[in-house]
């Protein structure tokens, strides 16, 4: 996995989540139906790149390299997207909210990894990982009124957009102090 790349990936979906939650108050459904299907053609064109690189890379030799089947599921989910975008508009709360539990699930590993590194911020991470996946499940799971939902809807996206900043943030600084003490370590074993 390059950490570079994921933290760019979850540094997007935290600008697309922020600017998401506050559109969402001003956007009509005819443009919500135009703006799915242009992020369903850009979903796509991403899921294309990512196959595109896999055939100029190494990394098939990796064993938990999955960069190809991840290229086509994209390509997939952008061509769904872009061809029925009334779906998603019908339904964009509850389909953003269950990306939210995913993202949160995927982010679980983050903090599960600073635990195994002993880094005392492991439970933060959990926390903010763990606390928008219930919230995303709560209003996947509960029915709420139009108003109730769309503030819950902006205040989440918004939530783990933050949340999503501090964990790239701060998994950044841990991953460049273990390489700084890795090269410490072998310059100090060298000599």
């Amino acid at each position: 996995m390059n950490i570079k790349i994921e933290n760019w990936k979850l540094f997007i979906l935290s600008i697309f989540y922020m600017i998401f939650a506050i559109l969402s108050y001003r956007i009509t459904r005819e443009q919500f139906l135009h703006f799915f299907m242009i992020a369903g053609i850009i979903v796509a064109l991403v899921g294309l790149f990512q196959i595109l690189i896999y055939f100029f890379k190494k990394d098939y030799l990796k064993p938990n390299e999955f960069s190809f089947s991840f290229g086509i599921l994209y390509l997939l989910a952008g061509i769904i997207v872009a061809s029925k975008p009334e779906v998603i508009v019908n339904n964009y709360p509850l389909v953003v909210s269950g990306l939210v539990v995913l993202d949160c699930v995927l982010r679980l590993q983050y903090s599960m990894n600073l635990f195994r590194l002993d880094n005392h911020q492991w439970k933060l991470h959990f926390v903010l990982a763990l606390l928008p996946m219930i919230a995303g499940m709560c209003l996947i799971l509960i029915p709420m009124q139009e108003k109730v939902l769309h503030n819950y809807f902006s205040f989440l996206l918004i939530f783990d957009a933050i949340a999503i900043i501090y964990t790239v943030v701060y998994y950044k600084k841990i991953v460049h102090l273990y390489e700084k003490r890795g090269q410490d370590y072998i310059e100090h074993n060298e000599e």
